[in-house]
C-alpha cells in the first residue's frame, strides 16, 4: 500500500472517531501514556544516521525518524544535533521541515515531514533506463524542478546556510509534485552573513566533525562536489560552492548523466579540481544552447567567474523559459533579434506591415526609459539607506565576533580567533580591545611588525608588549634566518623574565606548531625545560633523542613539573616516566604511538589528546578513570600500582591485548570481563 493511501486511511479512521464518539473522545485521544511516536519500521539508512517511519499519536500522521547509529562518539552526536539545528531554522516549502527533535534514553533523534515519493536520482535513473517509458518527465519539468531546489538554496542563503552536499539523491519529488531538499548534514555556516542566532553553530576548531559524504579531508559527493571541496584546490568555501553543485545538477537534467566520471574515486577528485568534464551537447546534440551555457558557467572552475547569486542563476533560466537570451552565452545581436521576434510574432509582422508605429513605439521607448531612470534612482537612494542601515547593525554586532575571537584564544586556535578578530574590526574598526587581541596574536604568530601596527591602529604606542615587539622585529632584521632560533629563545626568555606566562605559552605554541629542524627542536625544548625549572646546577637532566627510531627521553628528572614544548614533538616513543609531569596535554598533538608516564604527577587522562597512542603506562599514578582512553585503538595498556580496582572497561578497548597489572589489584569476579584474545600480565606487588 502507498503511504499516502495509508493517510488517507488514518483521516478517515479520524472522521469516523470523530462522528461516532462523544464530543470529549478527541480531548481524551491527546491524553496517553507512554511514548508520542509508536509502529516504528526501518526505511533507509546513511551515513551516521538511520531513519524510520513511524506514526505521530497526537496527528495521527506519519513522519520520518532519524536517529544517530553510533551515540557513543561525542563528535558524531554533535554533527547529527547541529545538522537537525540548522535544518530546523530552514523554514521554505522546499526544504524538509523539522517537526520536533529530543533523546530517547542517550541516543539523540529528530522527527521530519515523510516525503513519499522518489529521489530525484531515481526519476533520473528509471528515465535513462526506460524502466518507465511513459515517465512524464519533458524538459520544462526538470526546470520545474531546478527551479524549486534553486528557491530553496537561495533562501539558505540569504540566512548564512551552505548545503554543500547538492545532488539528486538529496532531491525527492513526492508523488503529488512537491519538490523537497533534504540531508544538510554537511551545511555550514557563511559566518560573515549569517543571522547571529546561527553564529554559534559556524565551524572555528580545528577538529570540527569529520560528517563527509567522503571520508577524509574532502566534504561532499564524488560527482557534483565543487574544485573547491576537493582537497587539491585552495578556493574558500562560500555560496559559489553551492552554485557550482547546482550547476552540476542542472547537468545531471540535461543529460540524465553525472559531470564527473572515472576509475575510481582519485581519477574523479583530479576531474572535479581540473573541471574536466564532456559539455553538455556533447552527450545530447538535442540540449538548448542557451541552457548549456547557463550550465557551463555555473561549473566555472574560479569562483569569480561563476554566477555571484543563486537568483542570478535563476534569473538566466528564467531568460531562456521566456524567450530571452541568457547572461551565460553573450548572445549576438542576430541572436537577440531572432529571439525578439520569436516571442513577439505577431507584433513584429505588424511592426513590418505598419512601419507608421515606429514613431509611436519610439517615443514610448523614450518615456518608460526616462521613468526607468527614475525607478532606478529611486532604488539607488533605498539601496544607499540600506546599506547604512546594515553597516550599524554590523557595528553592533561587533563585540559579538569579538567574544567569538577571545572563546578561540581560550583553545589555543590562533587561526579561528584571527578570523573572528578581522571580522569584528570590519564592523567596528575604532573597537579598541579588538586590535588589542590582534596585536597579541600577530605577535603569537612571529608577526611583530603586524603586532606593532595593530597596537598604534588602537593607539597604544606604550607597554611593555610593544616595546617587546619592536625588539624582536629589530632581532630579526639584525639576524639572519640561520639565528632564528637565537631570537625565539631571547624572546621567551624576556616574556619569562618579566612572569608574562599567557603571552608565554601563546608564543610558545605557535612556535611548537611550525616546522623547524629537529636539531633546533631539540635545543628549543632544552632551553625552554630548563627555564620554566629551578633546576639545581648539581642536579642531571636526562634528555636523549634517537632520530633513527624517533624515540625521546626524558624519564629519571623529578624536578620537571611542565614540558609544554613536547606538544607536536616528531617522536614515536617518549618516556617521561618518573618525571613530576602533571598534565597529559604537554604530548598533544605529536605522532606519539607508545608513552611511558608511569611515576608522575599525572591524576586524570581527559587532557590526553594523542590519536595515534598504541601503548601507554600509567604505572604508579593516582589515576582513577580511563574511559577518556575509550576512543583510542591502544594494544598495551599498564595500570599496575594504580587505584583501578574494576575491569569493566574491557568491553569498550576492543583492540587491547595486553593489559598489566600488580599482584592482588583484582578480586577473582573481575577476571569475568577478560576477553580470550585479551593476554593479562601480573607484576609483583610492590
Amino acid at each position: 500500500m502507498r503511504e499516502e493511501e495509508n493517510f488517507f486511511e488514518n483521516i478517515n479512521d479520524l472522521f469516523i472517531q470523530a462522528f461516532e464518539t462523544d464530543q470529549g473522545s478527541l480531548i481524551n485521544s491527546l491524553q496517553f501514556e507512554g511514548d508520542n511516536f509508536v509502529e516504528y519500521e526501518t526505511y533507509s539508512e546513511g551515513g551516521i544516521k538511520e531513519i524510520s517511519l513511524c506514526t505521530d499519536r497526537r496527528t495521527g500522521r506519519r513522519v520520518a525518524m532519524a536517529f544517530l547509529k553510533d551515540n557513543t562518539d561525542p563528535q558524531k552526536t554533535e554533527a547529527f544535533l547541529r545538522e537537525a539545528k540548522i535544518n530546523a531554522a530552514l523554514q521554505h516549502p522546499n526544504i524538509v521541515p523539522i517537526y520536533e527533535m529530543g533523546i530517547d534514553g542517550d541516543k539523540p533523534w529528530f522527527a521530519m515531514k515523510f516525503i513519499a515519493g522518489k529521489s530525484l536520482a531515481d526519476i533520473i535513473l528509471k528515465t535513462k533506463s526506460l524502466e518507465e517509458p511513459d515517465l512524464d518527465f519533458t524538459l520544462n519539468q526538470r526546470l520545474d524542478i531546478f527551479m524549486k531546489v534553486c528557491d530553496a538554496i537561495a533562501y539558505s542563503h540569504s540566512l548564512g546556510v551552505l548545503h554543500l552536499d547538492i545532488k539528486p539523491d538529496n532531491i525527492r519529488i513526492s508523488n503529488f509534485g512537491d519538490v523537497v531538499v533534504c540531508d544538510w548534514g554537511l551545511a555550514d555556516i557563511e559566518a560573515t552573513i549569517c543571522d547571529e542566532k546561527l553564529l554559534e553553530f559556524c565551524t572555528i576548531l580545528e577538529h570540527d566533525i569529520n560528517n563527509q559524504t567522503l571520508d577524509g579531508s574532502v566534504k561532499g559527493t564524488p560527482g557534483y562536489m565543487a574544485p573547491e571541496q576537493t582537497s587539491l584546490v585552495k578556493y574558500r568555501k562560500a555560496c559559489h560552492t553551492d552554485i557550482f553543485s547546482l550547476g552540476t545538477l542542472l547537468y545531471s537534467l540535461l543529460t540524465l548523466e553525472k559531470p564527473f566520471k572515472g576509475f575510481d574515486i582519485n581519477d574523479i577528485i583530479k576531474k572535479t579540481a581540473k573541471c574536466d568534464f564532456i559539455e553538455p551537447s556533447k552527450l545530447d546534440v538535442n540540449i538548448p544552447e542557451s541552457l548549456e551555457a547557463v550550465c557551463l558557467k555555473a561549473m566555472q572552475l574560479k569562483p569569480e567567474d561563476r554566477y555571484q547569486s543563486v537568483e542570478d542563476l535563476q534569473k538566466d533560466i528564467e531568460a531562456y523559459r521566456n524567450g530571452f537570451a541568457t547572461y551565460a552565452e553573450n548572445a549576438s545581436l542576430f541572436k537577440l533579434i531572432k529571439l525578439m521576434i520569436y516571442r513577439n510574432k505577431l507584433r513584429s509582422c505588424l511592426l513590418f506591415s505598419l512601419m507608421s508605429l515606429i514613431v509611436i513605439l519610439g517615443f514610448v521607448f523614450v518615456r518608460n526609459l526616462d521613468l526607468s531612470k527614475q525607478f532606478i534612482q529611486k532604488e539607488n537612494e533605498k539601496l544607499l539607506l540600506e546599506q547604512e542601515l546594515y553597516r550599524q547593525r554590523g557595528k553592533d554586532s561587533a563585540p559579538l565576533f569579538l567574544e567569538q575571537a577571545e572563546q578561540s584564544l581560550k583553545i589555543f586556535a590562533l587561526d579561528s580567533a584571527m578570523h573572528f578578530c578581522k571580522e569584528a574590526l570590519e564592523r567596528d574598526d575604532q573597537l579598541k580591545k579588538a586590535w588589542k587581541l590582534k596585536a597579541l596574536l600577530h605577535f603569537a604568530n612571529e608577526e611583530y611588525q603586524l603586532c606593532i601596527k595593530a597596537f598604534e591602529s588602537a593607539n597604544i604606542r606604550e607597554g611593555r608588549l610593544y616595546k617587546l615587539a619592536k625588539t624582536a622585529r629589530n632581532l630579526e632584521l639584525e639576524n639572519s634566518d640561520k639565528n632564528k632560533l637565537n631570537v625565539r629563545k631571547d624572546i621567551l626568555q624576556r616574556l619569562h623574565k618579566v612572569k608574562d606566562m599567557p603571552t608565554f605559552s601563546l608564543l610558545l605554541h605557535s612556535i611548537v606548531h611550525k616546522e623547524m629542524p629537529i636539531e633546533d627542536r631539540l635545543d628549543l625544548c632544552r632551553f625552554v625545560i630548563d627555564l620554566r625549572h629551578n633546576r639545581p646546577k648539581n642536579e642531571p637532566f636526562n634528555f636523549s633523542y634517537d632520530p633513527k627510531n624517533q624515540t625521546l627521553d626524558i624519564s629519571n628528572n623529578p624536578w620537571i613539573k611542565i614540558a609544554h614544548c613536547l606538544q607536536n614533538f616528531p617522536a614515536k616513543t617518549i618516556n617521561a616516566s618518573n618525571t613530576s609531569i602533571s598534565r597529559g596535554s604537554n604530548f598533544n598533538n605529536s605522532p606519539v604511538e607508545s608513552l611511558d608516564i608511569s611515576n608522575t604527577q599525572i591524576l586524570e587522562l581527559k587532557s590526553l589528546k594523542c590519536k595515534n597512542l598504541k601503548e601507554l603506562y600509567v604505572s604508579g599514578n593516582i589515576i582513577h578513570d580511563i574511559s577518556p582512553l575509550e576512543n583510542l585503538e591502544l594494544v598495551t595498556l599498564d595500570i599496575s600500582h594504580t587505584p583501578i580496582r574494576y575491569l569493566n572497561f574491557i568491553p569498550k578497548f576492543t583492540h587491547l591485548k595486553n593489559l598489566i597489572i600488580h599482584k592482588g589489584q583484582f578480586n577473582k569476579t573481575q577476571f569475568r570481563w577478560k576477553r580470550p584474545d585479551l593476554e593479562i600480565i601480573t607484576k609483583p606487588r610492590n
